[in-house]
């Protein structure tokens, strides 16, 4: 469709997911229960209608008299009494009986108060309470409502008015005789809602139908927010755009700048790879992922961020500090930034928004994800955990952003599962495995990659430290005599048990 033949809501988000807006000929319906947005969504669409679009508006009320609507404006920072003023806004209080009488006489004042002000849009709140005063029988009313209905559009539409109605769901055999009836009339049927996942409130929206267009289908995250207004998110798993190729880079480029870990996956990753890093709590995970983002800012000129759950960014500029990085330089420099949010409140269709909005806004190429788990603990379930990890990956692969996803597995010796709670290990590029393994009495950290793809990468399991400017591969050299507690002397050093050699080496470097 053309921008002349859609009416932008002007509400933040709704009309992305309208893909550009409404057809000017719909009616629109916004049906649900008490306290799910209805009201708020049909006044934000006449305000914004008059304030971005220069549409003035009529907004139709049975129940809250104009005082309180503007007064609820308020609180959104919609000053809807100065609209009012400037004749760009009228709020007619009224009685659904006299509305009823006024749309059977042919000389409607209500029309006419819309002609006066030049209005292109109204919002009649409580549709459902506008229904024919008689004592005959359901199906009587039903045709009755109907026709009323029909004459309140043939109404609008001589006006060339853009209607947008509030309709409340309820349980009652006339309340259902009325949705179906008016869901049935509308071009374009919106649902909001209110539910509980868990102890938190979580509100949504979905398009049920919308004629004569296509629009992103399931339902979105919907926030109602002081001093700005109503915001959707849409589902962080719908695809953002269609029919697009997959870029795909071949040039690789060093990991952290440790030539050794380089050799190790292969000689480098690609440029949009995606790469899990998986390992108990105290491995090195958040350590490499720092390094990774500074080697791509100091050394490759590549703008990165890091997404924590668990630590805020001071933790995270003071941690890096005690390893010899340092963070704060490349954040003050604008060529890193930290993108923190707490997993208590955590939605996840607004994280996705946000995510998206930064990385586009800082044109983010290096991306590490820290504390992937933590996840867990705003998703009900390993569907949506799944939904919301494939649309991260295609994302990044789109804008070829190398990422990395730090996650933390619960087995503290050994590993039987890279990712036992969330196994979506598959679609990502690479695996590299962080282990701690205990020899003797004392611990050691390991590392080893298991998954390369495009890559001849090693599969020998190296030992690593963590000091002076982060982590740091033990050498290899065939023709020294290795102490007796050195890593190499030891089989299955990934498993529960690891096993030592019985056995030295001879000249030729082997045993």
């Amino acid at each position: 469709m053309t921008e002349r033949s859609v009416v932008r809501t002007g509400v933040e988000g709704l009309d992305a997911i309208f893909l550009g807006g409404i057809p000017k000929t719909n009616v629109i319906m916004v049906q649900g229960a008490t306290g799910t947005g209805k009201t708020l969504l049909g006044m934000e669409f006449i305000y914004r209608g008059i304030t971005l679009f220069d549409e003035p508006g009529i907004i139709v009320v049975f129940e809250s008299r104009p005082e309180r609507l503007v007064r609820d404006g308020a609180e959104f920072g919609w000053n809807l009494e100065e609209l009012q003023e400037q004749q760009k806004l009228k709020i007619v209080f009224t009685t659904p009986e006299v509305l009823e009488t006024e749309l059977r006489s042919p000389d409607s004042l209500l029309l006419e108060a819309a002609a006066a002000i030049g209005a292109k849009r109204i919002f009649i709140d409580g549709i459902g309470l506008l229904r024919p005063q008689s004592n005959d029988a359901l199906s009587a009313k039903d045709s009755s409502y109907r026709e009323l209905l029909q004459q309140l559009l043939e109404g609008l539409s001589r006006q060339n008015l853009t209607a947008i109605f509030s309709l409340e769901v309820g349980i009652l055999p006339e309340t259902q005789l009325t949705l179906e009836m008016a869901a049935y009339l509308a071009d374009t049927l919106i649902e909001v809602t209110h539910d509980r996942r868990s102890r938190l409130g979580h509100r949504g929206l979905e398009v049920v139908k919308s004629r004569g267009q296509d629009f992103v289908s399931g339902k979105h995250t919907l926030k109602i927010t002081s001093g700005l207004g109503l915001e959707v998110f849409r589902r962080a798993q719908s695809p953002i755009s269609r029919n697009l190729s997959q870029p795909t880079s071949t040039a690789m480029r060093s990991v952290i700048g440790v030539q050794a870990l380089d050799d190790l996956i292969g000689g480098g990753i690609y440029d949009g790879s995606t790469t899990v890093v998986v390992g108990v709590s105290g491995a090195g995970k958040t350590v490499l992922g720092t390094q990774l983002l500074v080697e791509g800012a100091l050394k490759q000129g590549k703008r990165g961020m890091l997404v924590s759950h668990d630590e805020h960014p001071a933790q995270n500029t003071r941690n890096a500090a005690t390893v010899g990085i340092n963070l704060q330089e490349q954040i003050n420099a604008g060529t890193l930034h930290i993108l923190y949010e707490s997993p208590q409140e955590l939605e996840i269709d607004s994280h996705y928004a946000r995510l998206v909005r930064t990385i586009e806004k800082y044109d983010v190429q290096r991306l590490v994800i820290d504390g992937v788990t933590s996840y867990s603990t705003a998703l009900d379930d390993q569907r949506s955990y799944r939904d919301f990890f494939h649309a991260l990956v295609a994302y990044a692969k789109g804008r070829l952003m190398t990422t990395f996803f730090n996650y933390e597995n619960p087995e503290l010796f050994g590993l039987s599962a890279y990712m036992p709670e969330f196994p979506v290990s598959s679609i990502v590029d690479n695996i590299i495995v962080l282990s701690l393994v205990e020899l003797g009495s004392t611990l050691h950290r390991s590392i080893a990659v298991v998954k390369a793809r495009g890559c001849r990468h090693e599969f020998d399991t190296r030992e690593f430290t963590i000091g002076p400017g982060g982590i740091h591969l033990l050498p290899l050299d065939k023709n020294v005599e290795l102490p007796a507690m050195a890593m190499e002397t030891y089989s299955s050093v990934m498993s529960r048990a690891p096993t030592r050699y019985s056995l030295k080496r001879n000249g030729a470097g082997s045993y």
